[in-house]
């Protein structure tokens, strides 16, 4: 199907453009591109084209930031280059960037200085049109964040405009999927993990909207330990993913069938996962009335040793005074 009518396609605008954008401005940037500016690259001009791409690259998957995030910011920066080479090498398109190269050596606090050793990527119309007919293919087998076609571009239109939602539309929205939770994980395990704890972590990690976070220095490790697995999964273990920011090298803990898993369940599950995430700490998240310090504890384990400094502990217990109070 040529570019012009994969991008005419229902789907593909609602991928590429928020609602209340002016098509005029995205469709002039991408027209120029398709009728003879043929490369898009981080000297491109053009945000609202740009900005559509960044839509595209984050509903297949892609981060689009330097720092790991999913950002739609109309910058073709480090980021958003990093991500069409991964794109790039992951379908074969590309013989100028390697897969090593892609995961360069690194540390947590060394990756986004470190990304400039990926060389600037073109976005072609070839590449593009790749793109498009993946989401289109994606978008009707339910591959996609959530796994309902509906609510990824409801996550995608939500991170694009920074509407995240508050507690009483989290507790509207995926309440009684936690509360159906907890009784399912009781009844199979024999553990208690209470719907006010789901739903704090919940708001603490994502408030209710899905926005993945890439990190560099996993995807490099994990490319030594394990160099015949396809780059893709390699990439999605290496994302904090779902309503609860899991992360990809984590999905056995949680009972995913693998690191892709945790992007396209849908939110039932994507509840689930935050739930079994949680039941290691069953002795806290059982209690109706916890401590001070059993806040700690579960800061600790899901925030890591740093915790304080983000004050994570007492925002946790603020969320789960909130939900308490909003449930009784």
């Amino acid at each position: 199907m040529p570019l012009h009518d994969l991008i005419e396609n229902s789907r593909i605008q609602q991928i590429i453009a928020h609602p209340e954008d002016r098509k005029a401005l995205w469709r002039t940037d991408l027209e120029r591109f398709l009728s003879g500016d043929e490369n898009l690259t981080r000297k491109s001009a053009g945000e609202s084209g740009i900005k559509a791409i960044q839509r595209l690259l984050i509903f297949l998957g892609y981060s689009t930031s330097s720092n790991g995030a999913f950002a739609i910011d109309g910058d073709f920066g480090r980021g958003t280059n990093r991500a069409v080479a991964q794109f790039q090498v992951e379908n074969r398109l590309t013989r100028s960037i390697k897969r090593n190269t892609l995961c360069y050596p690194c540390k947590w606090n060394s990756a986004k200085l470190l990304i400039t050793c990926i060389p600037d990527a073109r976005l072609t119309p070839a590449t593009l049109e790749k793109m498009l007919n993946t989401a289109i293919a994606r978008s009707q087998t339910g591959q996609v964040m959530t796994g309902k076609f509906d609510d990824a571009i409801f996550h995608l239109n939500a991170l694009d405009r920074r509407q995240y939602l508050d507690c009483r539309k989290i507790l509207a929205r995926y309440g009684e999927m936690a509360e159906s939770t907890s009784r399912q994980l009781l009844a199979q395990t024999g553990i208690l993990v209470r719907s006010e704890w789901i739903l704090a972590i919940i708001r603490q990690e994502t408030a209710g909207i899905i926005r993945p976070r890439f990190e560099q220095h996993y995807l490099s490790r994990l490319n030594r330990e394990q160099p015949s697995t396809h780059l893709e999964e390699l990439r999605m273990q290496s994302m904090s993913m779902g309503l609860g920011q899991v992360m990809g090298a984590n999905y056995k803990r949680v009972g995913a069938a693998s690191a892709t898993e945790l992007f396209t369940a849908p939110a039932e599950r994507q509840v689930g996962f935050v739930a079994r995430f949680l039941r290691s700490k069953g002795d806290v998240v059982k209690k109706a009335n916890p401590t001070a310090g059993d806040f700690r504890k579960v800061a600790r384990y899901y925030n890591g040793p740093k915790y304080e400094a983000h004050q994570y502990h007492e925002k946790l217990e603020r969320w789960h005074r909130e939900f308490r109070m909003l449930m009784a």
